[in-house]
């Protein structure tokens, strides 16, 4: 794909954006901008909403559509090779008298364990130098992080789910990223945004220990 278009695509991913808007953060003319996007709408990449403005014509956000999201990096084959991978070492015993979602929610907890890492420390780390870490392997994981500061606190957002399809389909899927936080940062992490309530991503507010829980 052109390399314009890929740009749009990845920045769609971050927000929505308006023609001005994409062209003011690309550098390139209004009209340029367009044709790409009219590619881009051909091959049901992106769309868009019409907002009505008080004066003027209405004007178009774009929006990344679901094919939009998977032409995006993903990690399926990483997914699916760490999860065979811990399902042939369960024993008869460990997977017996469970549903199939708790098994998988207990196996997508101990990768999100093993995806820590070193990132876990030695619990004496600050809360800064783990955030680092958290940063760190979510960018590994290609979950395209930011973190900004809002009214309730740290906000992380992860604008990419390298298994988005997989899940909008399975809930646990979504214990991986919370549990790998979980361990990284050892504070509170609580999960106030997700795909699957139809939010463009999901968002974590985190926060240190308490020092008398540390």
């Amino acid at each position: 794909m052109e390399g314009s278009r890929v740009r749009i695509l990845n920045l769609l991913q971050r927000k929505q954006a308006t023609v001005d808007q994409l062209s003011r953060d690309m550098g390139l003319a209004s009209a340029t901008v367009r044709r790409h996007l009219d590619i881009l709408q051909r091959d049901n990449l992106v769309a868009f909403n019409q907002v009505k403005k008080r004066t003027g014509r209405p004007e178009h956000t774009y929006f990344l559509t679901e094919a939009g999201h998977e032409h995006l990096p993903k990690g399926y084959n990483v997914l699916l090779g760490k999860l065979l991978q811990k399902l042939s070492g369960l024993s008869a015993e460990e997977m017996s008298n469970r549903s199939g979602g708790e098994l998988l929610r207990r196996l997508f907890r101990e990768m999100a364990m093993e995806a820590a890492g070193n990132g876990k420390g030695e619990g004496q780390e600050s809360f800064e130098k783990r955030l680092e870490w958290a940063m760190t392997a979510l960018q590994e994981g290609q979950f395209l992080p930011s973190l900004e500061e809002g009214p309730e606190g740290l906000r992380l957002r992860l604008h990419n789910c390298p298994f988005r399809s997989v899940a909008l389909a399975h809930h646990a899927v979504c214990e991986y990223d919370h549990a790998m936080l979980s361990a990284i940062l050892g504070g509170k992490v609580v999960r106030d945004r997700c795909i699957q309530d139809g939010d463009a991503g999901c968002c974590y507010l985190v926060s240190p220990r308490p020092a008398s829980a540390a």
